[in-house]
């Protein structure tokens, strides 16, 4: 079969270089052929070439001087196959068209998994595999369990749990014991008492700093009177005298106190030792009685010693009322005597609270005796009327030195006043210093409230801790902390069995679920096989969408770009065809290859697989429409690129001339020689050419 008319030399040139592929092509045809009809003289049993009758002639074409067919432009011998020969061939025709023409970089590349939706799954425990749920190749769910998981380190959390929990049960116990141990006991009234004497001090300051102002208050007013009249002169000097006269018996009387104080210190001391000594003998029956009633009743001894002393105080301030009325004696002195009464009323009221103690002292001791308490209690009493005797000694030794001071201030005052005396200093300066007196006075009362409200305070808090049995604290707070530390160690345990994915009282299997959902692509592990923690159990991959990892040689390394669209084709799937586009790019080239690897995104519905090959087109420009067919519909035959039309017989084909751009992406643009519209052979237009070549074989023979 002739296109066009060769010249000599292009025949010689083709036929050595067409041999091996006739032969092929003839083989090829043989076999499609071979369920027709008998072969005869002149043609093959496939196939059958006819003439164009054109000039009138029926065996053959218009021959050339040197014996070859000719046809027309588009070539006129006709290529026949009989029967259904054409789909066992797998010829289709379909019309071309004008399609949008791309350019772009070939490639070649495979699909690979996304690396964002591959997941090794490992344990967190240390362990036995006791159950395998997957193999390879399942598909699995987010959450679903894919293996349990039997754990040593499990087991031995949950029992860490149970003795953490134990412990703090006993440590409840133990400190609910302690506490109602604390408040049942009999404790030491030490504290509570000394916060109530501290409060009857602190009163009786209160009613002393009272009287005082209220003696400062008259003294005031006094000095006014006597300042508006005048009559300023001698009384100030003998007023310094009875105020020196006044603290040199003050410092007496303290002395006095001070010297019965040391002699209580000492009685208590030996009373102490003695009844240390009779507790240790085990002597003691109904002597803290005794000793509680010889305290009464030397509390009522010092209130009837109190109440001869206001007798005497009273019947002096009377007379010296009296005979202040009379001119006898200066106001000063009947002041020193109405404050000295003020004074032993003040002693009485003390008296009366001693001895109410003292009472209420001897009831306790009383039922102490009754229900046999422990000995101690006369050893704690007698040490607690030893730090009374002492405090009292400390009390009476600061009084000493505060008579001292006012013994010293009066003998200055009445310096001083002996010398204003001898000068005449007018009656301002008396005025100043009663006013001075009285000033100070009052901050003294003012700040014996102060002391008595914290003193008051003190004696409300010892007293509610009297009254709840709280004295004990080292125990109550040992016992707490205990309770503490065990509910520590609590949370230890459960915050070590929340590491190991297990929860308080479970079982020492762990299950492992599936952190996405996907394919088990390797299962690295047996069912019995012994794990170490953070062993590699398996891979899970989703292969919703999957990655192109594109190869791009060097020389079009530079028209690639993130974003550029890529069309992609893959064996596995040979009818479909996948877009996506590039995400990324390699920093750096393969060395043995030299390419860059490009990168992009697929969605997959189940068809593509990491490891398929690919190959495509990454557009890097687009163009006009032009005429476009497979590149399989271009062929071959004697040097021209021919496609294959069908003629008017059905199952007869005529090859035409065609002229042809580039090949891309399995398209070839066709620049001459069809129209749109136009049908041709887009698929096995080979096996036409195969069946052509094996009739023109048939002639040759």
């Amino acid at each position: 079969m002739n296109l066009e008319k060769p010249t000599r030399s292009t025949r010689s040139l083709a036929l050595p270089a067409a041999g091996a592929a006739i032969v092929g092509a003839g083989l090829v045809a043989f076999l499609l052929g071979r369920g027709t009809a008998p072969p005869s003289s002149n043609a093959t049993p496939a196939a059958k070439s006819t003439h164009q009758k054109e000039n009138g002639h029926e065996g053959g074409g218009e021959e050339n001087s040197e014996g070859e067919k000719t046809g027309d432009e588009h070539g006129t011998e006709e290529i026949k196959f009989d029967g259904d020969a054409t789909q066992t061939a797998g010829v289709r025709v379909a019309p071309v068209a004008y399609r949008p023409q791309t350019s772009g970089v070939a490639f070649n590349g495979q699909i690979a998994p996304n690396p964002n939706g591959v997941v090794r799954v490992a344990s967190v425990v240390p362990g036995r595999v006791m159950q395998l749920f997957v193999s390879v190749g399942d598909n699995v769910r987010q959450g679903q369990t894919l293996a349990i998981v039997e754990s040593r380190a499990v087991g031995e959390a949950q029992s860490a749990y149970q003795q953490a929990a134990a412990r703090l049960q006993n440590a409840r116990s133990n400190y609910n014991v302690v506490l109602q141990q604390a408040r049942a006991g009999v404790f030491s009234r030490a504290p509570l008492e000394t916060a109530r004497r501290a409060q009857v001090e602190a009163q009786a300051d209160v009613r002393a700093q009272q009287v005082a102002l209220r003696q400062a208050q008259i003294a005031l007013e006094n000095a006014r009177r006597l300042a508006q009249s005048g009559s300023f002169a001698s009384p100030a000097l003998e007023a310094a005298r009875a105020q020196s006269a006044r603290a040199v018996e003050a410092y007496r009387s303290a002395q006095a106190a001070l010297s019965n104080g040391e002699a209580s210190v000492r009685s208590a001391q030996n009373e102490l030792a003695r009844r240390r000594q009779i507790a240790s003998s085990g002597g003691y029956a109904s002597r803290p009685v005794e000793e509680a009633r010889r305290v009464l009743v030397a509390a009522q001894s010092a209130r009837a010693a109190a109440t001869s002393e206001v007798s005497t105080t009273r019947i002096n301030l009377n007379r010296a009322r009296s005979l202040t009325a009379e001119g006898l004696v200066s106001q000063r002195d009947f002041e020193a005597a109405q404050q000295a009464y003020e004074t032993a009323t003040a002693r009485l009221e003390t008296a009366q609270a001693d001895e109410s103690a003292a009472s209420r002292e001897l009831e306790r001791q009383q039922k102490l005796a009754s229900s046999n308490a422990a000995e101690t209690a006369e050893v704690s009493a007698a040490q607690s009327q030893l730090a009374s005797a002492r405090a009292d000694v400390r009390t009476r030794r600061a009084e000493v030195a505060r008579a001292r001071e006012e013994v010293g201030l009066g003998n200055l005052a009445l310096t001083r006043e002996r010398a204003n005396f001898r000068g005449n200093i007018a009656n301002r300066r008396e005025i100043s210093t009663v006013e001075a007196g009285y000033s100070s006075t009052r901050n003294a009362l003012l700040k014996a409230r102060q002391t008595l409200s914290v003193v008051n305070a003190a004696y409300e808090r010892e007293a509610r801790i009297y009254n709840q049995n709280l004295n004990n604290i080292a125990q109550v707070q040992g016992a707490r902390s205990t309770l503490v530390q065990a509910q520590s160690d609590l949370k230890a345990a459960q915050t070590a069995l929340r590491l190991l994915k297990s929860a308080p009282g479970g079982r020492a299997n762990v299950p492992i679920v599936a952190p996405i959902s996907g394919v088990v692509q390797e299962r690295e592990i047996a069912q019995g096989e012994v794990l170490d923690a953070d062993a590699q159990l398996m891979t899970l991959v989703n292969l919703n969408t999957v990655v192109l990892e594109a190869a791009v040689t060097e020389r079009d390394m530079a028209r690639v770009r993130a974003g550029s669209l890529v069309k992609v084709r893959v064996d596995g799937v040979p009818n479909r065809e996948f877009a996506g586009r590039i995400s990324t790019l390699g920093t750096q080239l393969n060395r043995d290859t030299r390419t860059l690897t490009a990168r992009a995104f697929l969605r997959n519905d189940g068809t593509l697989r990491p490891g398929m090959f690919a190959r495509g087109q990454i557009v890097t420009r687009s163009g006009g429409s032009r005429v476009l067919v497979p590149a399989e519909a271009v062929q071959d035959m004697e040097g021209k690129k021919v496609v294959f039309v069908p003629a008017d017989e059905p199952n007869t084909f005529v090859a035409r001339k065609v002229e042809i751009g580039d090949t891309q992406s399995g398209q070839t643009v066709i620049t001459n020689g069809l129209k749109p519209g136009e049908r041709i052979v887009v698929k096995g237009a080979f096996m036409v050419k195969a069946q052509a070549m094996k009739a023109e074989l048939g002639h040759e023979h």
